[in-house]
């Protein structure tokens, strides 16, 4: 393999999903180690099954102590399977709510003032079916907003801080009727996945970061990498050596490591 082609190897999985390994997901996705061996391989199967980039957020590994991990996928992967398929012919999606004791559909995220929101509603058409699938969902089912469940301080005597739900609360709901009417339209390509505001957050016997905070630690240590990579390709590459001190890299580097131990996040 010339220096090239190492180097090609090297940033090809910023872009690639097939390109993934069991090191570059251990080193990036998995810093600390928790994960088990099983739950990285089912990671990178998936997001090379359904070529999902970690890298560009259209799939997410979550792990929270102890807790099994949550393999998560982003609303624009949906939309992008959706988008790819030949029988895909459009989708309608919006809220329930009720004012004056009456309830209503609305049209895209908008609740009026002093409504309550219940819920959220979507219905995606293909060409090859004679029906449409109609999803509706219930708000208070997916609703995960800390000072909603716990009040303002939870029960480590941490503040609960405002989240999305809190300050989008349509705009979730209505994603979430959106990913599950996707995904019953679509089980070959969508089946068995999910997206992140679906899931109720995890809980551990001890206070961890938020899902939110472990999403924002991960994008920074991604960003961090990009620029590592890029001052990388940037460098002047030393050929001078001979060809047979060139690392043979056909085979997948650090896997006996990464699964001679415990993995963590």
């Amino acid at each position: 393999m010339t220096v090239t082609d190492i180097q090609t190897a090297e940033k090809n999985f910023l872009e690639d999903p097939q390109t993934l390994n069991s090191t570059i997901v251990r080193k990036y996705l998995d810093p600390k180690g928790t994960a088990t061996d099983e739950e990285l391989a089912y990671f990178i199967a998936q997001a090379k099954v359904q070529n999902l980039n970690p890298f560009t957020k259209e799939i997410y590994f979550i792990k929270y102590g102890n807790q099994p991990a949550q393999i998560v996928v982003a609303l624009k992967a949906f939309q992008k399977k959706a988008d790819a398929h030949p029988e895909f012919d459009g989708m309608d999606s919006g809220i329930i709510y009720e004012k004056d004791g009456e309830i209503k559909r609305s049209d895209g995220a908008f609740l009026p003032k002093d409504a309550e929101i219940l819920g959220g509603w979507a219905t995606v058409y293909r060409k090859d079916r004679s029906h449409p699938t109609k999803v509706e969902v219930t708000f208070s089912e997916y609703d995960n907003s800390k000072i909603r469940k716990e009040g303002p301080v939870n029960s480590y005597g941490k503040e609960n801080k405002p989240n999305t739900w809190d300050d989008k609360p349509s705009v979730m709901i209505r994603k979430v009727a959106i990913v599950t009417a996707l995904r019953e339209a679509f089980p070959n390509e969508l089946g068995g996945v999910y997206e992140a505001d679906e899931l109720r957050e995890l809980k551990d016997v001890t206070p961890t970061e938020t899902r939110d905070e472990v999403m924002a630690r991960k994008q920074a240590q991604i960003e961090q990498m990009k620029q590592e990579q890029t001052r990388k390709q940037a460098e002047p590459v030393d050929t001078s050596y001979p060809a047979d001190e060139v690392p043979d890299y056909t085979e997948e580097t650090g896997q006996g490591e990464l699964f001679s131990g415990k993995l963590e996040y």
